[in-house]
């Protein structure tokens, strides 16, 4: 199914402040809370919002979204056929419960286990590791042709030891704080006086349960750092600032859950292209008598040379468009923007006695 534009789902226009998005966004996401609004497609209006927002008010986000649409903020799955468990997926916006609690409690106490009707789903995000975050650096070239490459990094793991369970005996026990539940109730002053909050428990981290006998490796974590060597498929057309989403590459949590992994690329610039969303831009200098009598050049692209033809009486500053000489465009195999080359006239700083004479001979005509 298509996406919609993202400007429309918030009802805001192209060049809107971030503070007038983020007034649509929280008006919206009142509006459209499924405990709020009963509506059969409510949750579904819902997650528009927040996947809209997500973008929109993140600036590189929204610059790339700008330049590419959808497919500037889609993530890519680097584990797909390296036997690995990633699947090979686009984007997808990450459901954020803090902005949602800000919107509605004013911000503070992000950490406390209000579930605004997602509870189940709320307390499976906090058990979730850590997302890990990585640059990787690339020539110009390198993110034209894309290709896979391996990134050396560390994340925790099930420790090997007691199997992830955190004991040595690999047995647990009911936690006596939370008994049992995973969460504890707290007490929180405010202007209002004492309000009594549910929050995940301090000591079990929410799991409900405690190892019987520490794990002597783990420290009755359950996790142990592991380097890994993983393969990143870097699709052809990447530019800088991309990000590329693998999921479930991330630290490993108390319950076993995955977090993602996320990797920046920086492409560095190119001495011969200007990109411009899908088209390159270049300057080719010609001689002088080709301008005026017509010919052929070889110029660049981002694989080959090719034959660029010069009509006669061409001017300096004239732009030719080689079609389809471009960056590929993401999520579109196959397909490429086009090349504009604009033409420098060479005129000669020196010229031999002979060519002077002509020059003057054309002078005279």
């Amino acid at each position: 199914m298509e996406k919609k534009d993202y400007y429309k789902v918030l009802g805001v226009k192209k060049d809107s402040k971030k503070e007038d998005i983020k007034k649509a966004y929280r008006k919206l996401v009142k509006k459209y809370h499924p405990d709020m609004n009963k509506d059969d497609n409510a949750e579904e209006k819902f997650r528009e919002v927040q996947e809209a927002y997500e973008v929109l008010s993140d600036e590189k986000k929204r610059q790339a979204y700008d330049q590419y649409g959808h497919a500037g903020t889609q993530g890519f799955d680097p584990r797909s056929g390296n036997g690995g468990g990633y699947q090979y997926t686009y984007g997808g916006a990450p459901f954020d419960m803090g902005d949602i609690f800000n919107t509605f409690f004013g911000g503070g106490g992000s950490n406390f286990g209000f579930d605004f009707g997602f509870g189940d789903r709320q307390q499976k995000r906090n058990n979730r590791g850590e997302d890990l975050r990585y640059k990787m650096k690339f020539s110009f070239d390198e993110a034209m042709k894309g290709g896979e490459y391996t990134l050396n990094m560390k994340r925790k793991v099930k420790c090997t030891k007691c199997d992830g369970i955190g004991s040595a005996n690999k047995k647990r026990k009911t936690c006596d704080v939370c008994k049992g539940t995973g969460r504890e109730r707290r007490v929180q002053n405010s202007f209002l006086g004492q309000i009594a909050v549910m929050a995940q428990c301090s000591k079990c981290k929410g799991m409900g349960t405690i190892p019987e006998e520490e794990c002597p490796k783990c420290g009755g974590s359950g996790l142990e750092s592991k380097s890994e060597e993983v393969k990143i498929k870097v699709p052809a057309g990447a530019y800088d600032g991309m990000v590329l989403r693998f999921r479930e590459g991330g630290n490993a949590s108390l319950d076993g859950e995955y977090g993602d992994l996320f990797i920046e690329l920086e492409v560095e610039p190119s001495e011969i292209f200007e990109r411009r969303g899908n088209d390159l831009y270049s300057v080719e200098s010609v001689p002088i008598h080709t301008a005026v009598l017509g010919g052929k050049r070889d110029v660049n692209t981002i694989k080959d040379s090719v034959k660029l033809k010069i009509p006669r009486g061409t001017q300096p500053g004239t732009i030719f468009r080689v079609k389809g000489e471009g960056s590929p465009i993401l999520g579109k195999e196959g397909e490429r923007g086009d090349l504009y080359v604009r033409v420098d006239i060479e005129i000669p700083k020196r010229l031999k006695k002979e060519e002077r004479k002509l020059w003057e001979k054309l002078s005279d005509m």
